[in-house]
């Protein structure tokens, strides 16, 4: 074969894409930031790590990290509350909650209170960029800082089921209770975090089925993407 034949137009383009990329670290500008939210069961982790690991292996610089629990444990540190406390705040439905309040008159305050943080935290992380928000409601935080690119997993029912099946040893019965929950939990977190619903398109830059493809490929579209975004 040819040598010239080993480098094509598309590679070309790619490595002048990066090579901008690497610029915009350089010269100090808002690197970017990936936001991730998902459908209960779809594999948002898993595309984190491979999406981290990609551009890790691309970019000199401030490696990228992935920020999920982390916005949890900084939000103790500034607020004052246990992450107990805080968990708790998210996976409280709201009715219970007007429950609590009928007892406990700071219950409303307190949960403002964590969400102000929350917001708070999530938006420093973006704005260092070079990282991945995985959940908490993060693409709402962000809508207005450009340098954020907002993902979102969906999936048939069968294919969640079949995932959570899997990663937590359940039966098909369990599995279908345990994503019923958590995704009730999660909506109901959402609509008092942002009064807004998180299935809402325009909200994204990109909505992906997660059962369409595998992780490999999901990450490297997410790749593309920032490579034409900053270009």
């Amino acid at each position: 074969m040819a040598l010239h034949n080993l480098w094509t137009p598309q590679q070309e383009a790619k490595l002048q894409a990066w090579h901008r990329m690497q610029q915009v670290v350089e010269q100090g500008k808002p690197s970017p930031c990936f936001t991730i939210a998902r459908e209960f069961g779809c594999q948002a982790y898993p595309l984190a790590e491979e999406l981290i690991k990609r551009l890790n292996a691309r970019v000199a610089g401030e490696p990228w990290i992935i920020v999920g629990r982390e916005v949890i444990d900084r939000v103790s540190e500034l607020s004052g509350f246990t992450v107990e406390q805080i968990e708790r705040s998210q996976d409280t439905p709201s009715s219970l909650k007007a429950i609590f309040s009928m007892f406990l008159d700071s219950s409303r305050a307190e949960e403002t209170e964590i969400f102000t943080h929350m917001r708070s935290v999530i938006r420093s992380f973006a704005r260092r960029g070079n990282c991945v928000l995985v959940g908490r409601g993060s693409v709402f935080a962000v809508q207005d800082l450009p340098n954020c690119i907002n993902l979102r997993l969906v999936a048939a029912p069968e294919f969640r089921i079949q995932k959570i099946m899997q990663s937590h040893h359940l039966s098909e019965k369990a599995a279908i209770e345990y994503i019923a929950l958590h995704q009730h939990q999660r909506d109901d977190f959402i609509r008092r975090f942002a009064d807004r619903i998180i299935a809402d398109p325009l909200l994204y830059h990109l909505v992906i089925n997660n059962a369409h493809m595998d992780i490999v490929k999901i990450a490297e579209i997410a790749e593309e993407y920032l490579i034409r975004y900053t270009s």
